[in-house]
């Protein structure tokens, strides 16, 4: 904002100046944004909530001052010129609230009908209104329920959900269109199709390698056969009814292997098309508080840093950052089939935090095809997606904004990746096994060979604490040594490519057994392609949600004892034993000679204790929704079969109950201390005084532990406990950046497949049937389309109005108490901003 917009302002409200700007604003404002003789008050007490008039906002501006959030909305109508060529800029909406119909109806030439004015929707933005338009006519002569656009793609969601082929569908249409002639229905798929792909719904089909060495794609979509290995992009098969012995045996074209690209520009175009998301879409800049606590990407430093970097782009409140998620799945819903698919999925951060996750946000990327993992050749997959992204980051995309009544043109960024630590490696580059594992701690990482248990283990926790903490010189209840190593730099992108000068990659399942070389990057990540990528500081996340699984998994397995579970067995005594420490844990043989005895460590409990702590956990009564049922996992005292979530709510919640009432204090203080601290780790707001604390309390916990269990407990997720507050002070809040929503999103794909020979073509159309209705629940809803659902409420997004679904999915409909419970349970646990959306 100009300086001297601000001046005035900035005035004590009983200087000369102030009184001139407020008497400026109120001659502007009125002509513009009045209706009769009141506009809505934007003073700190009203708002822009109530309408009154022009003397009570005078005293109003002067009493209480300007609210805020409207400052620069105020100084822009005080200075703008009355004579029609130098109206206000609007382009974020500020100050109108939801009355956007009366911005576009305002007088002066920047506010005229957006779609003929100076500044109006640019070719492709008009095509896609032309068809919107078309495409809200009704469905026959008199018809108020349909339009015949909405019809269509309700109809193709039908097909996609339940599985029609395309024969009976074919047939289908053409029995509705005799029965009623006077509908306007497409006569056959292929046009239904078409009509969906002028409005941007399409993805692209992409031949492969079967060898996973090269795309069959840009300068290389002519070709045959596969430049590295020399594999045929067809499969070879045989014509019915050609001779067995025919030496020139006819062959159809059928691609050996298929991925589904879904473009990105167009998707993100039509965002801005919509009034209530192209709102949204600058949620990042203007809708959040700005207390210091982190409750958005936005506030972390990986942000900020690439805002400072890029300064160019951060002026542009619109532009797009995003994270990309990978992870595998199995699309037939059975263990005893091996098959992995793996979609890339696309986050959109510039929403606010309680829409950026949720599924119809999630931007389906590349769709690859199994039954075999990609690995570290998923870069070769990538490529039309980081071309996308180069070409939004250096030259951009031009956009309409349907909020603002003008074209812009639009970037877009990639701030980090989402995903397993299996596919950190596969993603990143580096090799998340062996002796330096971690990525974080790089070339610095503590970790020891244990010989009898066949694993590494990483401890010397001790390296992050003070230097001169006493613990250090502590060489009887840790690891024999005195500790004197320090907590290791981070590895930027700039030194990660420094090290990765002159690397050459080498894809494909059956290239040449490459030189091998001592470094744990198994390959130079492709999103180094980006420009900014090097100096991005939070590049990978690592996933929470995998992490606290195996945590809970080793505490539950060494605690109960439980087979192929348990940390503490044999071999681990003979670790210790190896290493020379904890001699009272060290095996013994038996008087007779035959047999190896071991002695009951600190944390082992009785069959009594056993019954006690699992009893927690089988007669814990918790809130309907907040959790499974995890009294079903409990079995002949041992706790199998429970998933991520679960062990989610077990580490919060339940373990430090259970712990309490079976273990000795020195075992069950840590574990109560764990439990504290992933609390603190997933808060939906942090504040960043916290960290320090939560970080200084993991590294005494893992201290800690490391008195009491054995050397195999300590595998890697153990270790990358001490990392996480680092990333939420870079990424922002745990809940936003992990696979959880990733997760049950993959499960909803997984519902998409019908044909189960050719799986990943069942998911792709039934995600563009399914972003058919999202797109009718954002720009037909006027008709009555698909859905009265507003996508853009975080109430309304799940649930109807005045309605509730039970535990079989039913609809049913809230009492007067209940709705007053429901809505005074949402104010006490809205934000004073959420309050006041829904006030509006």
């Amino acid at each position: 904002m100009d300086e001297d917009y601000t001046v005035w302002v900035d005035f004590p409200r009983y200087s000369q100046q102030y009184l001139d700007g407020v008497e400026g604003f109120l001659q502007n404002a009125f002509p513009l944004f009045g209706k009769g003789d009141e506009i809505q008050c934007p003073c700190k007490k009203c708002t822009n909530r109530l309408w009154l008039r022009r003397d009570v906002i005078y005293d109003h501006l002067i009493c209480y001052g300007p609210s805020s959030l409207y400052v620069e909305w105020i100084c822009d109508v005080s200075h703008t010129k009355m004579n029609g060529k130098d109206n206000m800029d609007c382009e974020t909406g500020m100050g109108f609230e939801d009355n956007l119909d009366d911005m576009f109806d305002c007088t002066g030439k920047g506010f005229q009908n957006v779609e003929e004015g100076e500044d109006g929707p640019n070719v492709e933005a008009a095509k896609f209104y032309r068809h919107v338009r078309e495409g809200k006519q009704p469905l026959y002569p008199g018809c108020t329920k349909f339009s015949w656009l909405s019809f269509m793609i309700r109809l193709y969601h039908f097909k996609c959900v339940h599985g029609i082929t395309e024969s009976a569908f074919q047939e289908l249409l053409g029995l509705m269109k005799a029965a009623f002639p006077n509908a306007l229905l497409p006569s056959s798929l292929s046009e239904a199709k078409n009509t969906i792909r002028d409005l941007g719904l399409d993805y692209q089909k992409i031949h492969a390698c079967p060898n996973n060495c090269m795309l069959f794609w840009a300068q290389n979509s002519d070709k045959d056969m596969c430049d590295n290995c020399g594999a045929s992009r067809w499969v070879v098969q045989e014509k019915k009814g050609s001779p067995v012995n025919d030496p020139q045996k006819l062959i159809d074209k059928v691609p050996a292997m298929v991925m589904r690209y879904f473009p990105l520009k167009p998707r993100l175009q039509r965002l801005f098309m919509c009034k209530e998301y192209s709102k949204l879409m600058i949620w990042h800049a203007v809708g959040q508080m700005k207390d210091g606590k982190l409750r958005h990407p936005a506030d972390g430093e990986a942000w900020k840093t690439m805002d400072s970097n890029y300064p160019l782009f951060s002026s542009e409140n619109r532009n797009i950052s995003l994270g990309v998620a990978a992870d595998g799945f199995n699309p037939y819903r059975s263990m005893n089939l091996s098959h992995s698919t793996w979609p890339i999925i696309l986050v959109n951060y510039n929403l606010p935090p309680w829409l950026c996750m949720k599924q119809e946000n999630l931007m389906l990327s590349t769709l690859i095809s199994g039954p075999d993992s990609p690995k570290n050749n998923i870069d070769v997959f990538m490529q039309p997606l980081i071309a996308e992204l180069k070409e939004l980051w250096d030259v951009g995309v031009k956009t309409y904004d349907v909020l603002a009544g003008k074209n812009f043109t639009l970037h877009a960024r990639v701030l980090w990746t989402i995903s397993d630590f299996q596919g950190y490696a596969m993603l990143s580059g580096w090799s998340t096994k062996g002796k330096l594992a971690c990525p974080v701690c790089h070339y610095e990482t503590s970790s020891s060979y244990l010989k009898h248990s066949r694993k590494m283990c990483y401890m010397h926790h001790r390296k992050f604490l003070h230097p001169t903490h006493k613990w250090r010189l502590d060489k009887k209840r840790f690891n024999g040594e005195i500790e004197t190593g320090q907590s290791p730099e981070i590895l930027t992108g700039t030194d990660i490519e420094e090290l990765l000068r002159g690397f050459e990659n080498w894809f494909g399942t059956k290239k040449e057994k490459a030189k091998k070389i001592d470094s744990p990057f198994k390959k130079k990540s492709i999103f180094f392609d980006l420009p900014y990528w090097c100096h991005n500081p939070l590049r990978h996340n690592l996933d929470a949600m995998h992490i606290e699984k195996n945590v809970c998994d080793n505490i539950l397995g060494t605690l109960l004892n439980i087979g192929g579970k348990s940390k503490d067995h044999v071999n681990a005594r003979f670790d210790l034993q190896e290493m020379g420490i904890r001699k009272a844990l060290h095996p013994v043989l038996s008087a007779d000679g035959k047999h190896i005895e071991i002695q009951a460590a600190i944390f082992d409990m009785t069959k009594k204790e056993k019954e006690v702590f699992c009893s927690v956990l089988k007669n814990a009564k918790l809130p309907y929704g907040s959790a499974s049922n995890i009294g079903r996992f409990v079995q002949e005292r041992k706790v199998l079969g429970y998933k991520s979530h679960d062990a989610h709510f077990i580490l919060h919640y339940l373990l430090q109950f259970a712990v309490k009432k079976a273990l000795k204090p020195e075992v069950a203080l840590p574990l109560i201390r764990l439990s504290a601290f992933l609390r603190g780790v997933w808060s939906k707001v942090v504040d960043v005084s916290m960290l320090k604390k939560l970080q200084d309390d993991i590294i005494i916990i893992l201290c800690n532990l490391e008195m009491i269990f054995p050397s195999a407990f300590f595998d890697i997720m153990i270790h990358l406990l001490v990392h996480l507050c680092r990333e939420i002070e870079y990424g922002g809040p745990e809940h936003l950046r992990n696979m959880f929503p990733i997760e049950r999103y993959l499960a909803k794909l997984k519902a998409y497949v019908r044909n189960r020979s050719k799986p990943e073509g069942s998911i792709a159309e039934g995600y563009l049937a399914d972003e058919c209705v999202t797109f009718c629940a954002r720009f037909l809803s006027d008709d009555g389309a698909i859905s009265n659902i507003d996508v853009t409420c975080p109430i309304q997004a799940e649930y109807h109005i005045d309605t509730r679904r039970n535990k079989d999915g039913k609809v049913f409909h809230l009492t007067d108490a209940e709705h007053k419970a429901c809505h005074r349970y949402v104010l006490f646990n809205c934000g004073n901003q959420e309050i006041e959306k829904l006030m509006e």
